[in-house]
């Protein structure tokens, strides 16, 4: 009789900082009756990965799942994997921070259901070979990736149903492919679909092995998924079929086909993930003609050998595709190396190294089908356990009353950048049109004030420019489709604000233009400039500190006008700019300077945050906007964060404000999200040849 081996297998996850519901909702509609639904099958075998953040709400939450994923540990009916704790890309942290989270997780199971991991998850199936190291010194003798992976080592695709062996540094690791095949069919298609083909690959020897270890939440949680899967009874039947057939195929877990079988082969895998995460990292044209590229291969070759010689993008280049991932990202090892000075002696240092790894989260660092990077509750998740970790990490190593400034080049761009810090607010100051990157705030809920975002093309957005998609009707089995099938609505109503910034979306960045805008102008980049000093480079020419203040001062030519901005930081966190702009060109010239200045206070729709002239309300929320003439302008939010944002003019002046809203995908539609706010300090100057202009603000943040 043929025979064929499956392995099944749950990947369970919700991030650091993902809202309450969230978390409630998805357990509801899939962890929960998924596992109840497996309960009732005494003949199959499962395999779970769940994620450190996850587990920890369940413990708390849910003690009954707990228990029984307990029993089914102690029966040898699921074998549970381990991974990072906070489920970070691993190759994107320190060597000695992977071992911290892997070791985490390996602990927590240990102490939680008393059961010895030989496997890992590796996060967004995200591999390089250096991982090989520190996955087998810390205990891990498997993990699965994608059989696309394997391709592109040159492996015959007809010897991929096995595991295979790979080493480094005298370390060896095995390996199981995940089955593409699987992933389309499962649970999308009908049941019987899956069987004909599980059958169709057995073989008289019995030794063969397929895997599918996917997202737990596409059983239930993702669109359409619920009514299929549990109503309709998807789950039942295919677990009924799998029992009838149990004597062709039967469910297994790693470990024990790896006591009963060996390597097919030893394998070297090049650098890679999921074939749509290597699509998603690619700017947003190359995708479109890497798409069109891999259509026109379809028609003539099989689909293996386009996934063999067509690969799309390496996933660090997230952070060149994106500033603000690259920010987090080097922020998070500033973080990591400041924890590095810090002796293990001192008693809140474990304390800090747990912030850390829970800003090592990996969701808010990418961005494809799902909201990840653009969900800006998530990144100041990030922001803010990072913030923590410093906090702990500054105070041992400066003391409780610290103030410093140094020079660092924190973003390494190969420029250096300023950081002036005190137990109040921290600062980094960068070259780039010699604005603030990065603003934290250090009350008892830390927040980087300026985790802003940038509207840039992403793929998606192109067929919406085009109006190819809008008011798109789905097809009548959408349901029954992978999210990366679904074909995605979009709302006119979002069309206007589908625009791509020309500068970062951080504070004090200079523009030069032509006429006074409206808010509206500006939000929607309808200006010209007359001197693109928003992308320009400035020079730092100061960078002092005393007792009480920090000096930091830049200046920038650009084809004759000469612009100075002089920053004076107060240790308790208020800070005054000064701007000097020189007319040494040859003609007089007449311009409006526009100071853009880059705020977040999270959710702008909330009644508890408007913007405000400093004693009274000037909106009724955060996602309006307008123009305002006084001396003064700022943001409240009365109920999270509970602070004042002010910005103080000399003298009256205009201001513009108004909401940065991105246009992202939301797995079955594009969505429109408030990021931040933008406050606009505008001057209309004419000056004379060899003449000056000099204006001043002052920037201070107030507890409420």
């Amino acid at each position: 009789m043929k025979k064929i081996n499956l392995i099944l297998g749950n990947h369970n996850h919700q991030p650091v900082g993902n809202f309450d519901f969230v978390f409630e909702n998805t357990y509801n509609k899939s962890y929960k009756p998924f596992l109840d639904i497996l309960d009732k099958y005494k003949d199959i075998k499962f395999n779970f990965h769940y994620t450190g953040p996850l587990l920890l709400w369940i413990e708390q939450n849910r003690p009954e799942h707990f228990e029984l994923i307990k029993k089914l540990v102690k029966e040898k009916r699921i074998e549970l994997q381990s991974g990072g704790f906070y489920e970070p890309i691993l190759p994107s942290i320190k060597d000695s921070d992977k071992d911290m989270q892997i070791q985490k997780l390996n602990k927590y199971i240990k102490d939680k259901f008393n059961y010895s991991v030989n496997g890992a998850w590796i996060a967004e199936r995200v591999w390089e070979p250096t991982l090989v190291k520190n996955l087998a010194k810390n205990g891990i003798k498997y993990i699965m990736l994608d059989d696309s992976q394997f391709l592109t080592s040159g492996i015959d695709t007809k010897n991929m149903y096995g595991y295979f062996i790979t080493d480094s540094e005298n370390y060896t690791l095995n390996i199981f492919p995940i089955s593409q095949e699987l992933r389309y069919l499962i649970p999308f298609r009908n049941v019987e679909e899956s069987i004909e083909y599980l059958k169709s690959i057995a073989t008289e020897e019995g030794d063969r092995v397929v895997v599918l270890h996917d997202d737990g939440e596409k059983y239930g949680d993702w669109p359409g998924t619920y009514k299929w899967v549990y109503e309709d009874k998807w789950l039942e039947k295919f677990f009924e079929a799998l029992t009838k057939e149990k004597d062709i195929i039967n469910t297994t877990t790693y470990s024990e086909y790896m006591s009963k079988y060996a390597p097919i082969s030893r394998i070297y895998i090049p650098t890679a993930s999921y074939e749509e995460m290597l699509t998603w990292v690619l700017p947003s044209k190359i995708q479109e003609e890497f798409h069109r590229k891999q259509e026109e291969l379809k028609k003539y070759s099989p689909n293996s050998i386009n996934t063999r010689f067509m690969r799309g993008g390496f996933w660090r280049n997230y952070f060149y595709k994106y500033s603000e991932s690259n920010r987090m990202n080097k922020r998070m090892m500033y973080a990591s190396n400041m924890l590095d000075e810090v002796s293990d002696s001192k008693k809140d240092k474990k304390e800090a190294i747990d912030y850390l790894m829970q800003g090592q989260c990996n969701c808010p660092y990418w961005h494809g089908t799902f909201g990840g990077l653009y969900l800006n509750n998530l990144r100041h998740s990030t922001y803010s356990n990072l913030i923590k970790s410093t906090i702990i990490s500054e105070k041992n190593i400066y003391g409780k009353s610290y103030f410093y400034n140094k020079n660092i080049d924190f973003d390494l761009d190969g420029r250096d950048e300023v950081i002036v810090s005190s137990p109040k607010e921290t600062f980094y100051f960068h070259s780039l049109s010699g604005s603030i990157i990065e603003w934290d705030l250090k009350n008892k809920n830390p927040i980087n004030l300026i985790d802003c975002f940038k509207r840039i093309e992403e793929a998606y957005h192109i067929p919406a420019l085009n109006n190819s998609n809008k008011n798109t009707v789905q097809e009548e089995n959408a349901e029954h489709v992978s999210i990366h099938e679904i074909t995605k609505n979009v709302s006119e109503d979002i069309l206007k604000y589908l625009v791509f910034d020309k500068n970062e979306k951080v504070f004090a960045v200079d523009h030069f233009l032509s006429k006074v805008p409206t808010a509206e102008e500006f939000q929607l980049l309808k200006y010209d400039e007359k001197y693109d000093f928003s992308n320009l480079y400035y020079d730092i020419i100061e960078n002092k500190i005393d007792d009480n203040n920090a000096t930091i001062s830049f200046r920038k030519d650009c084809s004759g006008l000469i612009l100075y901005k002089r920053y004076i930081i107060n240790k308790k966190g208020v800070f005054s700019l000064d701007i000097e702009i020189e007319n040494n060109t040859d003609s007089d010239i007449d311009f409006v300077y526009a100071l853009e200045n880059n705020i977040t206070l999270l959710a702008g729709n909330e009644n508890d945050r408007y913007y405000t002239d400093g004693k009274n309300r000037i909106s009724n929320n955060l996602v309006e906007s307008g123009s305002y003439v006084g001396k003064s302008i700022g943001m409240i939010d009365e109920s999270y964060i509970k602070v004042k944002v002010m910005i103080e003019a000399n003298e009256k002046s205009m201001f513009l404000y108004m909401p940065n809203f991105t246009i992202s995908d939301a797995v079955d539609r594009l969505e429109m999200n408030y990021q931040n706010s933008t406050l606009v300090y505008l001057k209309e100057v004419s000056l004379k040849r060899k003449e000056k202009a000099n204006f001043s603000i002052k920037v201070y943040t107030k507890d409420i």
